[in-house]
């Protein structure tokens, strides 16, 4: 196994050689997946990240296995994942393919160094799509579906609890994902953002400007009363859904808060993630929910995660990565605790993933 100084040396001049060479290498020595309580309170959760591979993670897991009082289905799924575990340490040899221009060149070599794993990149002259550009929107290579994709089936099931009491809020890159939902739930009202002034739209949007026209049209009845008023917002809606493009969210989603106060739920897209560059700027959309893994924001909490700089095409490369790692190991089935969501790999099928929808809370940063 090659020493840290060895391999920080190595990466450098991946990093030198990135347009010239042909291949490089570092070489180290149910449906959706839910672990049970007895798994979590025993800390366990954490291997099912797959994230380290050491002999240390298989002794730890043998331990539990053998002195926990777990159920047969318990017991089944650790064993499963200490046999995957060990077949991905003990691979001599992975191997993966992406071509010399891709944008995420730079990204996928820190993340093999990270995962401290016998991994070999080979700079396809061809430059096939072997990982996408649009890694957000388009399904990788071996996914069943987008995390764009994911995300809006988290929200489709948010919607359709609140379908007659929800506002769809949309710009016109997400017409897409719009009509995705309003073909499920014609009942939904939407309403297109076309880049005006976020402040008017938004107190336009919300009634604000209709109640402040007819607080005007009383008090010209008679002048000289003084009315004590207070703009109120629409009554017929309870969630409002935001559909936009990454750097609106920090413009159009304060004026809704702004002109609504509390008195609305909002639900952002995954979208509203990526135009962030630290976690100190998720306090703008606290009490907001939006589709995170419980594994990002967990990092977010414990402060392994400070930077959110291209954090959600980060997520999705591990994940892509791991993925192909799983598979060259010949591994029949995995579930993961993944950056983008739970992941359940099967072999000779596409991986799904699930999101949950989380509410931003300020002890994530502060605490």
């Amino acid at each position: 196994m090659r020493s840290r100084k060895n391999t920080v040396i190595t990466l450098i001049g991946f990093i030198a050689i990135l347009a010239s060479c042909t291949s490089a290498k570092i070489n180290h020595s149910n449906e959706n997946f839910i672990l049970e309580e007895s798994l979590q309170a025993k800390d366990v959760k954490q291997y099912f990240s797959y994230k380290d591979f050491s002999a240390k993670t298989i002794s730890e897991l043998n331990s539990y296995i053998k002195d926990s009082q777990l159920s047969s289905d318990e017991l089944n799924n650790l064993k499963k994942l200490r046999s995957n575990i060990r077949k991905i340490a003990s691979k001599e040899d992975f191997i993966i393919y992406t071509g010399k221009s891709n944008i995420y060149s730079f990204e996928l070599i820190q993340l093999i160094y990270g995962l401290d794993l016998p991994i070999q990149i080979k700079w396809d002259q061809s430059d096939k799509k072997y990982i996408s550009q649009n890694v957000l929107s388009e399904a990788p290579l071996g996914f069943c579906s987008s995390l764009y994709e994911d995300a809006l089936e988290t929200i489709a099931t948010e919607v359709s609890s609140s379908s007659d009491s929800a506002l769809l809020v949309y710009s016109e890159g997400f017409s897409d994902e719009k009509n995705f939902l309003t073909d499920q739930f014609p009942k939904i009202n939407s309403i297109l953002f076309k880049k005006d002034d976020p402040q008017l739209f938004a107190a336009e949007t919300l009634g604000i400007n209709s109640s402040n026209k007819r607080f005007k049209k009383i008090t010209s009845l008679n002048p000289n009363q003084k009315l004590e008023f207070s703009a109120r917002p629409r009554h017929d809606v309870q969630k409002i859904f935001l559909l936009l493009e990454p750097a609106q969210f920090q413009s159009v989603f304060p004026a809704f808060r702004y002109h609504g106060g509390n008195k609305f739920q909002y639900v952002n897209f995954i979208s509203s993630l990526e135009a962030l560059n630290n976690t100190n700027q998720l306090l703008d959309f606290e009490n907001s929910s939006v589709t995170l893994s419980e594994r990002l924001s967990q990092n977010i909490r414990s402060k392994e995660i400070t930077s959110l700089e291209g954090i959600m095409q980060r997520s999705m490369l591990h994940d892509w990565l791991l993925i192909e790692i799983i598979k060259q190991a010949g591994i029949r089935s995995a579930d993961i605790d993944g950056m983008t969501g739970t992941l359940k790999f099967q072999r000779n099928s596409c991986t799904t993933r699930s999101l949950p929808m989380q509410r931003i809370n300020s002890n994530w940063i502060n605490s």
